[in-house]
């Protein structure tokens, strides 16, 4: 019977090696990255006609592992708007307004794929209220001012050409699932699954533009890069984005 637990021993560690082998590559996921998320869009612009951007957005990630599971913890540090014929711009109060956000990450396989579903996000408006659904103008229950301005859901600010600056107030609701891979130690890239993308105008500073316009996801402009990162907080992020990101 000695002999025969002395052999089992040796097996038993090996049947355990696997397990702790997986342990560690979810630990090896754990702590702080940078994400660059992109979410590019078509828009029918008045006079202007279809128009593309690209709705760019800096996160600070926390990654951790809970019970076997990742979890992954996020903010939003910038959110910038390009497009080619017109210029749009978030204030600081849009992005400053956006609650954290705390979801389940999956890593799988060999190659390090990577998948992570944040849910659907609310802009200036409670869905709670609302079912989820948009509100259908300014005096909607469920209508908020998100970001403190004094006016109507969340503002955003584009630069027409012949018409100068014009603040749009708008509600929008979106859901983007994340697919992804390890390319490189503590470097992820992948696209950008857009499972919902919707935007309401409830009013503008010029009347022109108080209308909303159809707005359809461009996956081709869509992705985004996550990277392992030292950076104390928001404002080194920003700074540092175009160093942080590079290839």
């Amino acid at each position: 019977m000695k002999g025969l637990l002395r052999n089992l021993r040796p097996l038993a560690i090996l049947a355990a090696l696997p397990v702790c082998a997986s342990a560690r590559g979810v630990d090896a996921w754990e702590g702080r990255y940078a994400m660059e998320l992109r979410v590019g869009s078509v828009a029918r612009v008045p006079v202007m006609g279809q128009q593309r951007s690209v709705t760019r957005s800096l996160l600070l990630v926390e990654m951790e592992r809970r019970g076997g599971r990742l979890v992954q913890r996020q903010r939003v540090c910038d959110v910038a708007i390009t497009s080619p014929r017109v210029r749009m711009s978030v204030p600081a109060a849009f992005v400053q307004a956006l609650p954290p956000r705390e979801y389940p990450a999956e890593v799988r396989g060999e190659a390090r794929s990577y998948t992570a579903d944040p849910g659907v996000d609310y802009v200036g408006y409670d869905p709670r209220v609302t079912g989820g659904a948009l509100p259908r103008d300014a005096r909607s229950p469920g209508v908020v001012d998100s970001d403190g301005d004094g006016d109507p859901g969340a503002t955003v600010v584009g630069h027409f050409p012949l018409v100068g600056r014009v603040r749009l107030f708008v509600a929008q609701r979106a859901h983007v699932v994340l697919h992804g891979r390890q390319v490189s130690e503590g470097r992820v890239e992948g696209g950008v699954e857009v499972l919902l993308l919707e935007q309401r105008t409830l009013g503008a500073s010029n009347g022109f533009f108080h209308r909303t316009l159809p707005v359809r996801p461009d996956p081709g402009a869509s992705g985004f890069t996550l990277v392992r990162t030292q950076v104390a907080g928001c404002a080194d992020l920003v700074k540092g984005a175009r160093t942080i990101f590079a290839p």
